[in-house]
């Protein structure tokens, strides 16, 4: 398993792609089911997720919260990598 520093630099180095949910930082196995099951089992549909929010950083943790009941690491650690991602592509 990947630790949480390297799973986040290949996050963020690498294209988007069809990458599943729980390759983002701060998203496991549980996690990314309970996305998956909601309708977000890519990871490119939970930037889109953050990209209609606005970018912001309170919205789209309180949305990973409900959607998902990922707790303030986890959100910390998925807000920061989709956040430097699209500083790096969009």
């Amino acid at each position: 398993m990947a630790t949480a520093s390297r799973k986040h630099a290949d996050f963020v180095s690498q294209p988007m792609g069809t990458k599943m949910s729980d390759a983002l930082p701060g998203i496991g196995d549980a996690l990314g089911s309970r996305l998956a099951e909601r309708g977000f089992e890519r990871a490119y549909m939970v930037l889109g997720r953050y990209l209609v929010l606005g970018r912001d950083k309170v919205r789209f943790n309180r949305w990973l919260h409900e959607t998902c009941r990922a707790n303030e690491e986890q959100q910390r650690d998925c807000h920061r990598a989709i956040q430097e991602w699209c500083n790096s592509n969009v």
